[in-house]
């Protein structure tokens, strides 16, 4: 069995993939793989779902990109070491949510199958292979979900230096809920990278102004100043408007969340629809409350702990 956490983006989605900082954690859920005796199969009970990796759809696709990094030249996941495996998993976050569910997939993946061959997998090797699936599913990934999911904990993340782990001085509480809407990562990095072709100078400052956001997110959470992190998260949330990559549902969660005394709300992940963050502390109960009367569902969790954060899990589950 194996694991790996799902992740927030509390800022900087988008931005990233134009060389800017994101501001990530790793949530206590993800996604547990267990390996079994058997074909090569890929099951999720959950979505009656039982594939190969020659198996069309998206997942299928996937898996097969993550197998070809793995075991290039091998006919199937293990089998070059004369290993036959099956791979059940449950997901314990939503997926289609912006909550990193499909590079916790893949990450959880790649320890189940290193496990089954008795295989030490690299942090490199890993993030390679979870990148080859993140591109069949997203187009353009940042590779934040991956480092997320590799290393757990809290940091900050730039593709050009990756995961920098970050010590808070308290943990971060945020009250997670559901548009109702499956998130557009693919649709959405697409029209911003049109946005940035028909308007480069306008996005590049919508970007670097996201970037500056970040480094106050980070300051905030190192000083524990959940109202100054919640102002960069709500002047980021305006940002993100510009870039196209809400949507009513996602600005009526935000608004409903700030009257309910939220410090702070906006989208995590690429948009279009998945999920939305507030910043309420203390205010939690309220928050969900008032998303509830509108019909969405939500739940609370935090991000990071006291002391040193983002250091490596070892792929157990919780």
């Amino acid at each position: 069995m194996a694991f790996a956490p799902g992740k927030v983006i509390l800022l900087g989605e988008h931005a990233v993939v134009y060389g800017q900082p994101a501001l990530a954690g790793a949530l206590s859920s993800g996604v547990t793989v267990t390996t079994r005796p058997g074909r090569g199969r890929l099951r999720v009970a959950a979505w009656n779902v039982d594939i190969d990796r020659h198996d069309p759809s998206p997942l299928g696709q996937a898996f097969a990109a993550l197998a070809a990094r793995l075991y290039p030249g091998s006919e199937g996941p293990g089998q070059s070491a004369g290993l036959d495996v099956d791979l059940e998993v449950e997901f314990q976050v939503p997926t289609s949510a912006g909550l990193g569910s499909s590079a916790a997939l893949a990450v959880a993946l790649c320890r189940a199958l290193a496990r089954a061959r008795q295989q030490e997998l690299g942090t490199a090797a890993i993030l390679d292979a979870a990148m080859a699936a993140e591109t069949v599913f997203h187009g353009k990934p940042s590779g934040i979900d991956a480092a997320v999911a590799v290393h757990g904990g809290f940091g900050r993340f730039t593709r050009a230096a990756g995961w920098t782990p970050t010590r808070a001085a308290r943990p971060v509480p945020l009250v997670v809920g559901h548009t109702g809407r499956q998130r557009d990562t693919k649709g959405r990095v697409a029209r911003v990278a049109e946005l940035a072709s028909e308007r480069p100078a306008e996005m590049e400052t919508h970007f670097r102004a996201i970037g500056a956001l970040v480094e106050q997110g980070i300051a905030a959470v190192l000083a524990g100043d959940f109202a100054a992190l919640g102002a960069a998260m709500n002047e980021n949330a305006r940002h993100l408007e510009v870039l196209e990559v809400s949507c009513p549902e996602i600005e009526k969660m935000c608004t409903l969340a700030r009257e309910a005394g939220a410090l702070g709300a906006k989208l995590t992940g690429g948009g279009g629809g998945g999920c939305v963050l507030a910043l309420a502390p203390g205010r939690e109960d309220a928050v969900q409350a008032a998303w509830s009367r509108a019909g969405f569902t939500s739940f609370v969790t935090q991000v990071g702990q006291v002391g040193q954060v983002g250091e490596a899990r070892q792929g157990d589950p919780p």
